[in-house]
């Protein structure tokens, strides 16, 4: 028992010499004189998201690409052949979304966007 006791005294010396070289809690967020200077970073709540990083002045930010677009059907006409892209029903020279038709036929429908070209044929698996 006398073991225990003194193993117990120990342990309080110890944590009284922890405690006491530890600053208190409010002196640091107060500045009271003579203990720790308050942080220099302000607390950050951790369910905020952080801000994205800003952008340089040289460096603009890319628009993300457009859904890709998806070719329906064909009605092939001659010069008067149509197209249903997403829904849309569009000819040779209209627009669909921020794409150009530029031709339809039995291969597919050919939309140029940015000066890219893209041939939107029905079976996924085809397209070029």
């Amino acid at each position: 028992m006398k073991r225990m006791m003194a193993m117990l005294a120990l342990l309080c010396v110890a944590l009284a010499a922890m405690s006491a070289a530890l600053p208190t809690p409010g002196a640091a967020l107060h500045g009271s004189a003579g203990t720790a200077e308050a942080p220099k970073r302000p607390l950050r709540d951790p369910f905020v998201r952080p801000a994205p990083p800003p952008v340089a002045a040289g460096e603009a930010a890319e628009p993300p690409p457009p859904p890709p677009l998806h070719l329906r059907a064909v009605i092939l006409n001659g010069a008067r052949s149509i197209a249903n892209i997403d829904g849309d029903i569009v000819g040779a020279g209209e627009q669909a979304r921020d794409y150009t038709v530029v031709r339809i036929d039995a291969r597919g429908v050919l939309v140029t966007r940015a000066g890219k070209q893209q041939l939107l044929t029905i079976n996924p698996k085809d397209t070029q």
